[in-house]
């Protein structure tokens, strides 16, 4: 599941960024630009398991191109948040499908957990 919100980069007088992300109310900051990039993506991920786990709902991305900035950058980041999720272990579901759709779907190499998984995480709109 990634999602993708905008950040917006400040460069540090001293050297590196302070990034901010508008939706989350807080930020981080790096030393240079792949790394303010990697912490950025850090950040997002583990608020947006934070929203996850307390059954918050995610803030609408803002449009990033309503955003202006003085003393740097506005960029989207995308960031992976399931590895941050509490309770991420894996349970197993027993589901019945119609036989030829499961024939096609093993023709095709469909893995059926990973599509359930998808399905589902759409289905609730994360």
């Amino acid at each position: 599941m990634v999602k993708t919100y905008p950040a917006i980069f400040h460069v540090v007088e001293e050297g590196g960024f302070w990034i901010e992300f508008p939706e989350f109310k807080g930020g981080t900051e790096g030393e240079s630009i792949d790394d303010a990039m990697n912490k950025a993506q850090d950040f997002l991920a583990s608020f947006i398991a934070f929203y996850i786990d307390e059954g918050k709902e995610l803030p609408t991305p803002t449009d990033i191109r309503k955003i202006s900035v003085d003393d740097g950058f506005v960029s989207l980041v995308q960031a992976n948040p399931t590895k941050y999720i509490k309770g991420n272990k894996t349970v197993r579901k027993n589901v019945t499908v119609p036989t030829w759709l499961a024939k096609r779907a093993e023709k095709e190499n469909i893995n059926f957990s990973e599509t359930l998984a998808d399905a589902l995480m759409e289905k609730i709109a994360m």
